[in-house]
């Protein structure tokens, strides 16, 4: 085993998943002294450690020891990787006022992808058209191949979404919403079902009335609501919003395991850019209503600078400089 090796990878998993050296001392039940001995190479986790890692960090001891991830996201290549979501010129007015215009993308199977822009860029307006919640002006919108518009429940049958704020019941249990979710979609598996509710670590809680749940709980409610139909497309408007920092941990940890787990696809919406960084493989920024950019998180990494300081740079910087220049 190369210590220095896997001191830095342990330093790199904890850096994704936003914890600083206490933070993952604590989870541990040792010193952030012990932690930054492992990730410069002085000493190596014992065994018992390396599994308490292994279930933090969702990646096997083996690759913790190798210093180095097995599973690899596919490249993105239409030919050998499924298209799951498909944008084409896709715009959307509310009488003469134009909200979105010409927007483009897609999104591969695994993928999650982080959404962002100001308040008023037309982010959940474009979450809303992709679901044909709001009916487009112009464009094409496919999911797995089936067009929104000449295919509608087969196109929806294919995603699991929460907008905005989670729609459930608030009289009955958690429960029994999932299971009214399950027999809207025709789905009977039971131990499918039990399975989110450990997932979601919701099991002393589930036969609770929703009324009662706090909202970090009815978050992750909401969240495997959304995935009780198995969906290859998972879109998620601001989920983070209004969560303290526990909440806001344990639904990143929900979202990169149901992503590397079951390879769902991922299309997220947040103001919290930092967590955006933390969670997503890919960003599109969305400016008055127009994509401004799109790029892969690793080109943030390279520069060695902050998601943050990449969307102002892209969006601020040339605002002044569209301003200085009239």
């Amino acid at each position: 085993m190369n210590q220095e090796k896997v001191g830095k990878f342990i330093a790199t998993l904890r850096k994704e998943n936003g914890y600083t050296q206490k933070d993952l001392g604590d989870m541990l039940g040792i010193t952030d002294n012990s932690v930054s001995k492992w990730e410069r190479g002085i000493n190596a986790p014992d065994i018992a450690v390396l599994n308490s890692l292994s279930d933090i960090f969702h990646i096997s001891v083996e690759e913790i020891l190798n210093g180095e991830r097995k599973f690899k996201k596919k490249e993105k290549d239409p030919e050998h990787h499924q298209k799951v979501l498909e944008v084409k010129n896709l715009s959307k007015s509310f009488g003469k006022r134009k909200i979105l215009e010409d927007i483009e993308f897609d999104l591969y199977e695994g993928d999650i992808v982080g959404l962002i822009g100001a308040n008023g860029a037309g982010k959940t307006t474009l979450m809303k058209t992709i679901l044909n919640l709001y009916k487009a002006n112009s464009g094409i919108v496919k999911i797995c191949g089936f067009d929104t518009r000449k295919n509608f429940e087969e196109a929806l049958s294919k995603v699991g979404c929460v907008i905005e704020n989670p729609d459930m019941y608030q009289k009955i249990s958690g429960r029994r919403n999932l299971e009214i979710t399950a027999l809207i979609n025709h789905i009977q598996d039971r131990e499918f079902i039990e399975k989110m509710i450990k997932f979601a670590k919701l099991e002393e809680r589930i036969d609770d009335k929703v009324k009662k749940y706090s909202l970090g709980m009815k978050q992750r409610l909401g969240f495997i609501n959304a995935l009780i139909k198995k969906p290859k497309l998972l879109i998620l408007d601001e989920p983070m919003n209004g969560l303290d920092p526990l909440g806001i941990k344990e639904l990143r940890e929900m979202l990169l395991k149901i992503s590397r787990e079951e390879n769902i696809t991922i299309l997220i919406s947040s103001h919290i850019l930092k967590e955006i960084e933390n969670i997503c493989d890919r960003i599109i920024i969305l400016n008055n209503g127009k994509i401004e950019s799109e790029f892969g998180i690793e080109e943030v990494k390279y520069k060695n600078i902050s998601l943050e300081e990449e969307y102002f740079e892209k969006i601020y910087s040339k605002n002044t400089k569209g301003e200085n220049e009239k």
